[in-house]
């Protein structure tokens, strides 16, 4: 029984481990991209609906083919018309001056109309062939391939937005971890320089207000660390839900980004002339004419718009369907051996007058046109002056990171400086602690800067749909 006990407590213990570690296991953001990309809730619901847009072409291809219908009737009457309809009558014969000759007919309901049973099996087969229809099985054929089209750049506009946002939610999470790692620092920093007060007041070398100042800097520093973790927790369940997971235990955090591999491609952009930038600046809008997702959208639903406007005068226009029936069975058994008959129709329609319908179609396909036309040159604009904007802001984001490290050499150089003439009484605790605060402050100012530049990055590649 012990053993069992024993043997039970090591398989949890080795379960909560695998679980444990799943959770830790690091992952780069070429994964959680691709997590994202396979798992992410709304942009696979983004990618059924390309799907139906798919089938929706397929649907409308096919309007041009005939249609084929087996149609199947069964009608019974009641008794009492049954035995009406079959009630015999004798009808007079008359002779060609109208005189009744003597003789008579029979004649019945049932006896006109080929006979009338009690059950009546009515089966025939239908053919409907579309030949001419004001042009609309052509354009509503066109609209529906430009709206797969249109669906398809959708799903890549959406796949950008959802790699921005993934590597948002990457590059936040690492800056959060950083600036508890600087928080902590700064903490532990705190505490010591307490007990150092805490040893010059015992001697008499400091007043009990600096003490006080440093205990209050100490419990500041504990409730901004406590703040920053209360916000990890918060971008945790963020991350969770944009990489589509369903299990806490699949939940694995970013990995470590090594930032200086950036550092040639900062000082390039950092020492970029403003020909080389202009230069720069005119490509990456080229790019972003003619690649971008978004700008192609509108361009299709441009089309649509046109497309629909030229099916509305299309109304106006005359139709024409082929039609061919053949009946299989009318009679009072269902055996397919009634009746042989078959015919044949050209169904020609020219519209007259439907109470302005047509017109007023016509006329509100013309003004979406007009206004889908100015939606598209208003987007484009949009679009571009962004696309410009990303440009600046990445060349921005790489000077501030150059800014931010020569600026943390020279506060760590600084500190050493205060923190050395502290000991030796030449500076007051005021000086220290305004030199330990610009430290840790340009230290996570630096990191939030290669953060900003990396995701500057991912900015600018969602309007390139690089």
């Amino acid at each position: 029984m012990r053993n069992n006990s024993k043997k039970r407590k090591i398989i949890f213990v080795s379960i909560t481990l695998l679980l444990f570690s799943t959770h830790l296991c690091a992952m780069s953001l070429d994964d959680a991209i691709s997590t994202a990309l396979k798992n992410n809730k709304s942009f696979t619901a983004q990618k059924y609906t390309y799907q139906q847009y798919k089938w929706n072409e397929k649907n409308a291809l096919t309007n041009f083919f005939p249609k084929v219908n087996l149609n199947a009737t069964a009608v019974r009457i009641d008794n009492d018309t049954y035995e009406e309809a079959n009630t015999v009558i004798q009808l007079p014969v008359l002779n060609s001056l109208g005189v009744p000759t003597g003789d008579y007919v029979p004649i019945s309901a049932g006896m006109m109309s080929g006979g009338v049973y009690k059950t009546t099996y009515m089966t025939d087969l239908t053919i409907q062939q579309p030949i001419f229809n004001g042009g609309k099985l052509f354009l509503g054929y066109e609209i529906a391939k430009l709206s797969t089209k249109q669906a398809l750049q959708n799903l890549a506009s959406s796949k950008n937005d959802l790699q921005y946002n993934v590597a948002d939610s990457y590059l936040n999470i690492l800056k959060i971890q950083d600036m508890i790692k600087i928080a902590n620092k700064s903490l532990a920093s705190s505490q010591a320089q307490l007990k150092k007060i805490y040893d010059k007041f015992d001697v008499g070398m400091v007043k009990k207000s600096d003490v006080l100042q440093w205990e209050v800097k100490v419990e500041n520093d504990k409730i901004a660390l406590e703040e920053l973790k209360n916000g990890l927790s918060v971008l945790k369940t963020y991350w969770f839900n944009i990489l589509g997971l369903e299990s806490l235990s699949q939940v694995a955090m970013p990995d470590r980004i090594d930032l200086a591999s950036y550092d040639n491609e900062i000082t390039l952009l950092h020492s970029m002339s403003e020909v080389t930038k202009f230069d720069t600046l005119s490509y990456v809008l080229s790019v972003v004419k003619a690649e971008n997702p978004g700008l192609k959208s509108f361009a299709l639903a441009e089309e649509i718009a046109k497309t629909a406007k030229k099916m509305a005068i299309g109304n106006f226009l005359p139709s024409l369907n082929l039609q061919f029936t053949r009946t299989l069975d009318q009679d009072d058994k269902l055996n397919f051996d009634g009746a042989k008959s078959w015919n044949l129709a050209a169904v020609f329609s020219v519209p007259i007058f439907h109470f302005g319908t047509n017109i007023t179609n016509l006329k509100k396909s013309n003004f979406q046109y007009k206004s889908t036309q100015l939606q598209l040159e208003d987007a484009r604009e949009k679009i571009l002056m962004a696309a410009e904007n990303s440009v600046y802001d990445l060349i921005t984001k790489a000077k501030r990171v150059i800014s931010g490290k020569l600026a943390y050499e020279n506060a760590k150089q600084n500190y050493n400086i205060v923190n050395d003439l502290f000991d030796q009484g030449m500076v007051t605790k005021t000086e220290l602690m305004d030199a330990e605060i610009m430290l840790f402050s340009i230290e996570l100012n630096l990191q939030t800067s290669y953060y900003d530049f990396v995701l500057a990055k991912y900015a600018l590649e969602k309007f390139t749909n690089k």
